[in-house]
């Protein structure tokens, strides 16, 4: 049976026989069959058809031991699937057939070929004695000549058909040789296969159980000799290495010989029996061989006494009895050959094969595969399993501050949340980015002032409320605004504070202390310059006041100091003695300073004005910022001994409080470069 799967699966030329009977089917019937068919819709080659044909096969043997095979075929039509299972079984069925008539068809053959050439013998027999009698006027023989003949003619007809017989027993033991010879050499492959597996295995133990031992033995040297005091498992292990040397030993001979001599009808190895079967056959023809051989040596002896007697009647009578018994003889002859071919030819029809078609495929109504349920569900469950281990494994990864709580579990008092201003800006204002008034174009995220019943601007003044509460014992009165990494709304978090001071009814200066990046002016719609660097280039002049600090009142009690110009060393004017003495200025003519400072990871510029004012914030944009971020920030504020009251947390959607939006990248003091913007 394993031979026959194996055959079966990949026999190259049963795939090219249901390809070509595929391709004729196609052609004439014009079938739907798309397995002969090219992208194109033409016929394809032998040769693709045949690999397709090959692919398409799947060969299972039955279950409960039963000696069946079933064959079927994939294809995305259900008429070709059917149609090719049940070609391929035909084509093997006829193999089968082939294989059980090979012997009978080389007698067939051969006496075919005998037939032929005795009627053409015959003929050429009669016209000779036609022509004989004839020309010598000879009309028949004497009756004891006529007996001699018969006699004569009927020997001479056995013998030669003695001698068709002993050819057709040579073809046949020809044919049995190499059928045994090809199945013996089958048979030991398969059996020398088993035999070195199952060598390799028992040698691969051995040697894993003597390390074992070595390892037991260089512990214990006596154990090597036996005894009362050695381990059972030792014990087991010797025992187990020796009877697995006996198998090694044993399964160092010739299997596949042994078995062979032995018989080999053994129902569990495959091809035995059929070998065995075959050397019977080949036995029975080798003595009917003999046999026949023998019978021809008795006929000529015979024929050579009748021959004798012959000689002894006149000459005219010997030829035109030789001539007539060479005539009877094969006309005798080729009515047994005629008869002997249509006996074999019988016998041959009769031959079946060792294998039939118990049910034919059916066109199925319903597809193999893919089982959409089965998909479904699987797929359902996979998804769901890896949806879940991906919004743990986030959430544990996650290092972006999304919620307040994040802050107060990293230990930061929250100052206020102020919400995300996207929609009131689509909604109030179309989605622009600026909006005219007073012949300014101010940035719409500037709500404060835009849209004061607004909720973000509600959440302005609470955080108002906040910071004047956040330290008790002192009076607050300048303010750093800054954050950890850029893109964070420290600028509009800055403007819109300032904003919600002046409404309070407090004179507000908002500095744009940001001189890498400056935007307050942008928020604004003024001018960059002139501003705080030109302020502070006054030096020995001493600090500017009144009018001469140059900052632009944009509403009531709320004033607007730009970056000014360009500088080629922000951090030196920063810590600079004049911009401690402009402060001490500015402390004496507004309520409130507000400085908007450079990120803490982009620049140093807000950790050094950190010590110069009564109080810091950060800002951290929720869904942004990263924990780490701000925890260095604070670290850094922190060991400078600046007043850090709280954290501030932007943009804070409420909707998406527990939803993982898209995820940014930043590189700190990417855009912080000298002159990076320009107003």
């Amino acid at each position: 049976m394993a031979n026959e799967l194996y055959l079966l699966q990949y026999a190259q030329d049963l795939a090219d026989d249901a390809a070509r009977a595929l391709l004729v089917e196609a052609e004439t019937a014009g079938g739907e069959l798309p397995i002969t068919q090219t992208n194109d819709g033409d016929l394809a080659p032998v040769e693709t058809v045949a690999n397709r044909v090959g692919n398409a096969i799947r060969v299972d043997g039955a279950q409960d031991g039963v000696e069946g095979i079933q064959i079927s075929a994939v294809s995305q039509s259900p008429v070709e699937a059917a149609r090719v299972a049940n070609l391929y079984a035909d084509l093997y069925v006829a193999r089968t057939q082939s294989s059980s008539r090979s012997s009978v068809s080389a007698s067939r053959s051969f006496l075919k070929r005998q037939v032929d050439s005795v009627a053409v013998e015959l003929r050429a027999r009669e016209e000779a004695t036609e022509a004989y009698m004839n020309r010598e006027g000879a009309v028949r023989l004497d009756q004891e000549a006529s007996n001699l003949v018969g006699q004569l003619s009927q020997l001479e007809a056995e013998r030669d058909q003695a001698r068709v017989e002993v050819g057709i027993r040579s073809n046949q033991i020809a044919t049995l040789r190499n059928q045994i010879e090809s199945l013996e050499q089958n048979v030991e492959t398969r059996l020398r296969a088993t035999a070195d597996r199952e060598l390799s295995e028992s040698q691969a133990r051995v040697a894993s159980l003597r390390a074992q031992l070595n390892q037991e033995y260089l512990s214990n040297p006596e154990f090597r000799n036996g005894g009362a005091d050695v381990p059972a498992r030792v014990l087991n292990a010797q025992r187990e290495v020796a009877t697995l040397e006996r198998r090694i030993e044993q399964l160092s001979g010739q299997i596949a010989r042994e078995a062979m001599a032995a018989g080999g009808v053994d129902g569990n190895t495959s091809g035995l029996s059929r070998i065995a079967n075959l050397r019977d056959q080949l036995g029975q023809a080798q003595v009917e061989l003999s046999g026949l051989r023998e019978r021809i040596n008795i006929l000529n002896s015979r024929i050579s006494e009748y021959q004798g007697d012959l000689d002894q009647v006149p000459a005219q009578t010997v030829d035109l009895a030789r001539l007539i018994r060479d005539r009877e003889s094969t006309e005798q002859l080729l009515r047994n050959l005629t008869a002997k071919l249509q006996e074999v030819s019988v016998r041959e029809s009769a031959e079946l094969g060792y294998a039939e078609v118990l049910r034919p495929a059916p066109v199925p109504s319903t597809p193999a595969a893919p089982n959409r349920t089965r998909i479904m569900m699987l797929g359902l469950a996979i998804g769901l399993g890896l949806g879940v281990v991906l919004a743990v494994g986030r959430d544990q990864l996650d290092q972006r501050i999304r919620r307040p709580i994040d802050l107060r579990d990293m230990g930061y008092p929250v100052l206020g949340v102020i919400p995300s201003i996207d929609r009131l800006i689509e909604d109030d204002f179309g989605g622009a980015e600026t909006v005219r008034v007073q012949d300014r174009d101010v940035d719409t995220r500037l709500v404060t002032l835009l849209v004061p019943v607004a909720q973000a601007s509600e959440a302005f003044r609470g955080l108002r409320t906040s910071i004047q509460f956040s330290r008790p014992d002192t009076v607050i009165q300048t303010i750093l605004v800054t954050s950890g990494s850029p893109g964070e709304g420290k600028t509009t978090m800055s403007s819109n504070l300032a904003a919600v001071m002046a409404q309070s009814g407090r004179r507000t200066l908002l500095v744009d202390c940001d001189l890498r990046r400056s935007r307050a002016h942008k928020l604004f719609g003024l001018n960059r310059e002139p501003g705080l660097t030109d302020l502070l280039s006054r030096g020995a002049n001493g600090p500017a006041s009144g009018a001469a600090i140059g900052a632009v009142e944009v509403a009531d009690d709320l004033f607007v100091l730009p970056a000014g110009s360009h500088v080629p060393n922000p951090s030196e004017h920063l810590g600079s003695l004049a911009l401690r003495q402009q402060l001490d200025q500015f402390k004496k003519e507004f309520d409130i300073i507000i400085l908007d400072a450079p990120p803490v990871m982009a620049a140093t510029d807000a950790v050094l004005l950190s010590t110069q004012v009564d109080a810091s914030m950060l800002v951290a944009a929720a869904g942004k910022t990263k924990d780490y971020e701000l925890e260095f920030a604070v670290t850094e504020l922190t060991n400078v001994g600046a007043h850090i009251i709280g954290v501030v947390l932007n943009r804070f959607d409420i909707t998406k409080e527990y939803a993982y939006r898209a995820q940014y990248r930043y590189q700190y003091g990417k855009k912080y470069t000298y002159g990076a913007s320009s107003t």
